[in-house]
């Protein structure tokens, strides 16, 4: 009788280990990576010809490649209030990094307080959210981004006090200077998620990692400067008076030199302070040698983290998701930093990889940053969330040639948004004053044709996927103005 019982204990002990696998195996981990001002400029997108970005390239083969994916808001905290929640900023009030999400983190449904109720180890490092005070009661562990350990480099932080450039007037300055990998912010975010991912998991993870480059100030080891030497260094293409057929409200974006949030950037249609005094100081290609260098750096950081994984008993069971808040302007349109509705801001990095993803595809339709909260519901098997903007990417990732109907959305507030399909984009200031483009002809979107006989099909077809009603901005207090 003890013996029968003793192989009916082990019988059943078996059993549930099995359920334990099939359990593991039907939710599977997720890691999540963010970049920071991150745009095209990867080899994979070929956004600039000098961009070198083997981490990120490899992980596109590894899975599919979204070469059509946009933000729903062109700054930091909007972008990521949307990604998180998978509402866009019409439906969430934030529009600018001066807005306030407090209430929207309280009242919403975040992607980890969603994976932590479905049973998941949910922990981050670096910048995921914009506000980290608010989310960090919200995972199992978190580390953000004004925490770094002692005589470590803080993001904005260059030791070579004598190798600090900067531009007049301006928060935008780069420097190289003599410090290995490891004595930075994003290597120690990078090293403490991957130091999560080796420990031993008893429940699938979500595990979220952001790094901060290549976000202003562009302070890299010189390792990574001396990858863009600077006499080689290639401007990005322009074209003079590409603003000249663009309406008024387009240029106040352009020359706005605050992220668009000073009251007299509405007036503002003469020039951009930021870009003439590149052009005066010969310091153009110097900034563009140090965004090259940020983005190198951080695809290096990214690497570090592939690996581990990789290494990693989770490797064939975990999606890893990789993708930037928004893109930044280096001259184009006369414009340095983000926000604004045009191609530069709004088209960014998306890849997802993992188990069930087709390997080495890519998607060229129109998808949306806030779809990736759906996407990782249906992968990982969660509870719905009726109430989500975005679509899920699934049929993209089990086919990357489906088509979707739903275009893309930005938004820089209630009335001002850009709709991108796979052609075209076009840009509304909800007042009448229109761009569109054609990306058949004019990928750098320097022939506004919107009052062109022609395209009036076109735009009444696009107007129709305009916000309605959008929530008006949600300033506290407590807004943060950091950009």
């Amino acid at each position: 009788m003890q013996l029968q019982l003793k192989y009916v204990c082990v019988l059943f002990l078996c059993l549930y280990s099995f359920t334990i696998i099939a359990q593991d195996k039907s939710k599977p981990n997720v890691l999540f990576v963010a970049f920071d001002d991150l745009k095209d400029w990867q080899g994979v997108l070929a956004g600039h010809p000098q961009a070198y970005t083997p981490n990120i390239d490899r992980l596109a083969k590894r899975g599919v490649l979204f070469s059509n994916a946009h933000e729903a808001g062109t700054m930091c905290c909007p972008s990521r209030a949307s990604v998180m929640t998978g509402l866009r900023p019409t439906s969430t009030g934030i529009y600018k990094n001066s807005d306030n999400p407090l209430e929207l983190y309280k009242n919403e449904q975040s992607i980890n307080d969603h994976f932590k109720e479905s049973g998941y180890y949910v922990a981050g490092a670096g910048k995921i959210l914009h506000k980290f005070h608010y989310e960090e009661n919200q995972w199992d562990e978190f580390v953000g981004r004004h925490k770094p350990k002692k005589g470590y480099l803080s993001n904005k932080q260059n030791p070579d006090k004598n190798n600090i450039h900067k531009l007049e007037n301006s928060s935008i300055s780069w420097g190289s200077f003599d410090a290995p990998d490891s004595l930075t912010f994003d290597a120690q975010s990078v090293q403490w998620v991957s130091d999560r991912i080796n420990q031993k998991h008893d429940k699938p993870f979500f595990l979220a990692c952001g790094i901060y480059r290549p976000h202003i100030p562009w302070f890299n080891p010189k390792t990574y400067f001396d990858m863009h030497p600077l006499a080689e260094v290639k401007r990005p293409n322009t074209q003079e008076s590409d603003l000249s057929d663009v309406p008024f409200r387009g240029k106040n974006i352009a020359f706005s030199t605050s992220n668009f949030t000073n009251a007299n950037d509405l007036e503002n249609d003469q020039n951009n302070a930021e870009h003439e005094a590149f052009k005066k100081n010969g310091q153009w290609s110097e900034a563009v040698q140090a965004y090259l260098a940020s983005i190198s750096y951080a695809d290096a950081q990214f690497g570090k983290l592939l690996d581990a994984l990789d290494a990693s008993p989770y490797a064939e069971n975990t999606i890893i998701v990789l993708w930037s808040d928004h893109g930044w302007h280096l001259g184009e349109k006369e414009h340095w930093r983000k926000a604004t509705l045009w191609e530069e801001v709004t088209r960014v990095p998306l890849i997802i990889s993992g188990p069930g993803i087709s390997k080495n595809k890519e998607c060229k339709t129109a998808v949306s940053l806030i779809d990736i909260f759906p996407s990782l519901i249906d992968l990982c098997n969660l509870d719905k969330i009726e109430k989500l903007d975005g679509q899920s990417l699934v049929p993209q990732l089990q086919n990357a040639a489906k088509k979707r109907n739903q275009p893309a959305i930005s938004s820089i507030t209630p009335t001002y948004h850009a709709i991108r399909n796979d052609r075209y984009r076009y840009i509304s200031y909800g007042d009448g004053q229109e761009e569109l483009y054609d990306h058949n002809t004019d990928t750098q979107e320097w022939s506004n044709i919107a009052k062109n006989r022609s395209s009036s099909r076109i735009i009444r077809k696009l107007r129709k996927y305009l916000p309605a009603n959008g929530l008006e901005p949600v300033i506290g207090e407590d807004s943060d103005k950091e950009e």
